[in-house]
């Protein structure tokens, strides 16, 4: 089933069982992929979502800065059914091990970090968090 069929068969589960939340993120998200063919860049679908959970996160920072505990926690319920639609991103160890192998089939020196962290997710980019391999790549190229 493709994306956009999953979100539609979400939206009418949503509608009947009366998730008004969960209905207008579901909402949010068809607008969203139905309108990937009108962007300049032709995101996928999986990339749209992507794109509007990374929005999510970006307010979730700002309220949280502002100290707005109400619309915290309204965002932490949304970013959770954007979540069920993305791709499950390697965890902390599997992680780890991609890394290590990608470190065993090229030869980057401590200088070339970005070199290797752009390697890296040009290989790995979908399956992989950014903020957890930069660490990761960090330590073992400087050994520390």
């Amino acid at each position: 089933m493709d994306l956009l069929t999953r979100l539609q068969e979400d939206m009418k589960s949503a509608m009947k069982s009366g998730q008004k939340d969960r209905l207008g993120v579901i909402r949010m998200l068809i607008s969203d992929v139905k309108n990937v063919d009108l962007q300049p860049n032709k995101p996928t679908p999986e990339q749209a979502v992507e794109a509007y959970g990374k929005k999510l996160r970006k307010s979730l920072e700002e309220y949280e800065k502002l100290g707005r505990t109400q619309e915290v926690e309204k965002l932490k319920a949304e970013i959770a059914v954007v979540e069920e639609y993305l791709p499950r991103k390697a965890s902390k160890q599997e992680t780890e091990a991609l890394v290590n192998a990608f470190l065993a089939q090229n030869h980057f020196s401590e200088k070339d970090i970005g070199k290797a962290m752009g390697a890296f997710m040009k290989q790995h980019g979908g399956q992989v968090d950014p903020a957890i391999v930069n660490p990761i790549l960090k330590s073992k190229l400087t050994g520390k």
